[in-house]
């Protein structure tokens, strides 16, 4: 799941529409066939409480190649999966939460530097901070 969210935030700092419409045409298609592979009950009902949300931001931005109208479904959809990842501890990797204050907005990354998806332009594209580490859990 997370390899395919930070493949779209790869996809929309390159400002690559098509590729970010595949990406989340694909984790719709997760969450809509093995959503919960591996999880308990209780992890299964926490996921139920946002899975409608993540399905719905991944078809959004599987609507068009349109990068400006991606951006704000992306957002939304990495609200929902910080919620995800932070309330399963189901990452097996350190995630770095970050911000963008000119866009108010956040997204996560496999790395520490930033790669802001929400600019247009490369030559803005490192501008944010990063606000939270998210530690792998095993």
């Amino acid at each position: 799941m997370m390899s395919l969210y930070f493949d779209m935030k790869n996809a929309l700092v390159n400002n690559d529409g098509t590729t970010v419409k595949i990406k989340a045409n694909k984790l719709f298609h997760l969450l809509a066939t093995d959503p919960g592979r591996g999880l308990d009950r209780d992890q299964m009902l926490f996921l139920a409480d946002h899975l409608e949300d993540l399905m719905n931001n991944c078809q959004e931005m599987c609507y068009t190649i349109d990068r400006s109208e991606q951006r704000p479904y992306f957002a939304r959809l990495t609200k929902t999966l910080y919620d995800l990842v932070k309330g399963l501890k189901i990452n097996t990797t350190t995630i770095y939460m970050q911000y963008s204050p000119a866009n108010n907005a956040y997204w996560m990354s496999e790395t520490l530097a930033i790669k802001n998806p929400y600019y247009t332009y490369k030559d803005w594209a490192t501008d944010g901070k990063t606000t939270e580490i998210l530690a792998a859990n095993k």
